[in-house]
């Protein structure tokens, strides 16, 4: 095995990796998730690799050949329908690829003026790729967090696909044309300035044709992305501020109770001093009805929180489940409305979920709110199964339910990361996402584990209030 053989198992492998961050990130098509499975595959490419330098004595075509191989292994392992079909996005892909390729060589011709290519100006290239994806995996960890967290709803449409997989396919063939042209092979030969003027101008075509249209379909999946993700912000809007009026009324009952208090006080002690204490009794039972239909539950200082924290109490309270909340949230604490409703509304929604499903021996909800300085951290917890586990973000167990709780009763280890009901099919997984999504606005983070048969999801945000605050007491809970 000489460095040679090595250098190109390397450079076959580099092919092969670009591929696959096309299929993923442009064609938006999964991946292997765990790190085991990418590791597996990667060990299994280079066994390969290195089994044909060993045994081989023609390794040229089975080099080309095996990154192309394994590339249809990758779609086989990772498309969930029409895999075969999936397997001719090679040539496409190939021709984005290629395209880099014929751009470069051709470039290198016009301004060296050589008539091919040469072994110094390959290896130059190799470097130039092996760098941009060094960058790429240290600088593009947030882009491809975010990708991969989307990836369950950004969906190409069927015109996205066709103009992504024609624009590949003509690139493909401008691209062996500009190498043929480039490297003068046979009847592809032009003179001087010919040669010039069409690698020049062909290199500059096929670039500028390849921005446009990943751009074009990218920009257009993104757009797409965004509409669906107002659409459930404004949804879960709406909802909380029909829980903000409920509340409102609640507590301007409570307010006409009190002022009514002192004619109640009054009625009670005539109704004691003439000992009629059987209209005593009558009276302060209907006076226990009046004060029960303005109860306002929990409350911690923040009217949006309360209203979600009330609401969803109301449904646990169906669900046999109670919700504990310790700390305060002060009306002014400088986080947005919309975002206090993100955090509440989808991590409530999960918890409740899963006790919904699952049917754990104890249904209980545990939030902790707590503040120091410029810094609010948010606990939420719930009991889960022994088996439980924790999904990626943008993956739902729930995409998978036929009926009302299939999955959680069959496999009652999936604690979704979506924040919706059910019915709600096209909403589903948003959740855990929309709330790193504002862990990020916020420069805080968003955390989850289990342990000892509990899920917690902490989010850590970071206001811009210039004052700083405490709050460390309990949140009141009235009955």
């Amino acid at each position: 095995m000489t460095p040679t053989d090595i250098y190109e198992v390397c450079s076959g492998g580099m092919m092969l990796l670009l591929m696959i961050l096309v299929y993923r990130y442009i064609y938006m098509e999964p991946g292997l998730v765990s790190r085991r499975n990418n590791g597996l595959f990667a060990v299994g490419f280079l066994l390969a690799a290195f089994g044909v330098k060993l045994f081989l004595r023609r390794t040229e075509p089975a080099e080309i050949l095996i990154p192309l191989v394994f590339f249809c292994l990758y779609v086989l392992l990772t498309r969930r329908k029409r895999r075969i079909r999936g397997m001719f996005l090679l040539l496409p892909i190939s021709g984005y690829l290629f395209m880099l390729v014929a751009a470069s060589t051709s470039f290198y011709c016009v301004i060296t003026g050589a008539d091919h290519s040469d072994g110094l100006f390959t290896y130059a290239m190799d470097v130039v790729c092996c760098l941009a994806l060094l960058v790429f995996w240290l600088r593009g960890g947030r882009f491809r967090r975010r990708a991969d967290s989307e990836q369950e709803y950004r969906r190409l449409d069927r015109g996205e696909r066709w103009l992504l997989n024609l624009g590949g396919l003509f690139l493909f063939v401008m691209a062996v044309i500009l190498i043929a042209v480039a490297e003068n092979m046979e009847g592809y030969a032009l003179d001087g300035g010919w040669r010039v003027m069409f690698l020049l101008t062909g290199s500059i075509s096929i670039s500028l044709l390849a921005v446009a249209v990943i751009a074009f379909v990218m920009q257009g999946s993104r757009k797409e992305y965004y509409h669906r993700e107002a659409k459930l912000t404004e949804k879960y809007l709406r909802a909380e501020l029909e829980h903000f009026k409920a509340y409102r009324e609640a507590q301007r009952e409570v307010r006409r109770v009190r002022h009514d208090m002192k004619n109640h006080y009054a009625v009670l002690s005539v109704l004691a001093d003439e000992g009629k204490y059987a209209e005593l009794r009558e009276y302060l039972a209907q006076l226990g009805k009046e004060l029960s239909r303005s109860d306002v539950g929990i409350r911690c200082g923040n009217d949006i929180a309360d209203a979600i924290l009330n609401e969803k109490n109301a449904r646990a309270e169906k669900s046999g489940a109670v919700i504990e909340v310790e700390g305060r949230l002060p009306q002014d604490c400088g986080i947005d409305v919309l975002d206090i409703c993100t955090i509440f509304s989808n991590a409530l929604d999960n918890a409740l979920e899963y006790l919904e499903g699952a049917q754990p021996a104890e249904k209980w909800i545990r939030i902790r709110i707590s503040g120091q300085g410029n810094m609010w951290l948010f606990q939420f917890e719930n009991p889960v199964m022994e088996d439980a586990k924790i999904l990626p973000v943008g993956k739902t167990g729930k995409d998978r339910m036929a009926g009302a709780d299939r999955t959680f009763r069959k496999k009652g280890s999936e604690h979704t990361a979506g924040a919706v009901r059910q019915n709600d099919d096209g909403w589903h997984g948003f959740g855990i996402m929309n709330m790193e999504r504002t862990a990020e606005k916020y420069a805080g983070t968003l955390s989850r584990e289990i342990k000892e048969g509990v899920y917690s999801l902490e989010v850590v945000l970071f206001t811009t209030k210039e004052e700083g605050f405490t709050t460390k007491s309990a949140c009141e809970k009235e009955r």
